[in-house]
C-alpha cells in the first residue's frame, strides 16, 4: 500500500467553512473520475487551531494499492481529463501553495475495548535543525506518543506517519481520536522544548467510499 499525505489550502478570499462546503459538495464529485484505483480518499477538515498556526487547511489522505496504480492517477491527473478538476481548483484553492509527500506508517495505538472518537486531532511535528530525523522518530516514538496520549480525555487510538522523503514538510505527522483533544495544545508545547516546530489542529473527517 503507498499512502500520499496531501495539504491543501485555501484562497485567501475563502473562508475554512467555504473551502470545506465546495472541496466537499463539487470539488470531490469532480475529482473522482480521475482517481480510479485509489483505495482510500479521506479528507481532514481544519476546524480549530489548537496549538500553532497551519499552512494549510486541509489534509488529505490518498492510499493506492500499488506504483502502477499511483503512476495512471497521476498522468490523468497532468492528462486533459483533469481539465476541469484543475479549473476548479482555481475557485478556491491556492494551488501553489499545496504540498504533498509519501509517508510510511509509524507507531500506533488502540485502545482495548475499542472506543469511538468524539473528536478527531491532526498532530504535524517537525524536527528542530540540530535533530537527525532516526534520533527524532526514536525520541517520540518513545515518549512524544506518551505525552499526546495522556494529553487526551478518553483516548481511543493513535496513528502516526513517517515521510518518506528527506524534504517533507513534516517529520511525523499523528492522527488522533478521543473523547475529546483539547489537551493536545498543552502536549504541542511541550513537545516544542526541543526546539522543533509542532501544530495540533481538531478536524473533521470527511471519507468516500472508493471502488475496490
Amino acid at each position: 500500500m503507498i499512502r500520499v499525505h496531501a495539504f491543501m489550502v485555501r484562497l485567501p478570499s475563502v473562508s475554512r467553512d467555504e473551502f470545506r462546503e465546495h472541496y466537499e459538495e463539487i470539488h470531490v464529485p469532480t475529482a473522482l473520475p480521475i482517481l480510479g484505483g485509489t483505495r482510500t480518499y479521506v479528507r481532514h477538515h481544519v476546524r480549530e487551531e489548537l496549538h500553532g498556526k497551519p499552512p494549510f487547511d486541509c489534509m488529505t489522505l490518498f492510499e493506492y494499492p500499488d506504483a502502477a496504480t499511483v503512476a495512471a492517477v497521476f498522468a490523468r491527473v497532468a492528462g486533459p481529463e483533469a481539465a476541469t478538476v484543475h479549473a476548479d481548483e482555481d475557485t478556491f484553492m491556492h494551488v501553489p501553495s499545496n504540498f504533498y509527500f509519501p509517508v510510511e506508517p509509524g507507531p500506533a495505538w488502540q485502545a482495548a475495548p475499542e472506543r469511538e472518537a468524539r473528536e478527531v486531532a491532526l498532530v504535524c511535528a517537525r524536527r528542530a535543525r540540530h535533530e537527525d530525523a532516526k534520533r527524532f522518530r526514536e525520541r517520540f516514538a518513545s515518549s512524544a506518543l506518551a505525552q499526546v496520549r495522556s494529553a487526551l480525555e478518553d483516548p481511543a487510538w493513535i496513528r502516526a506517519h513517517w515521510p518518506q522523503t528527506h524534504d517533507a514538510r513534516y517529520d511525523a505527522t499523528l492522527l488522533v481520536g478521543a473523547g475529546r483533544v483539547g489537551g493536545l495544545a498543552q502536549a504541542a508545547r511541550e513537545l516544542e522544548r526541543d526546539g522543533g516546530e509542532v501544530v495540533a489542529l481538531r478536524v473533521s473527517v470527511h471519507a468516500t467510499e472508493m471502488d475496490r
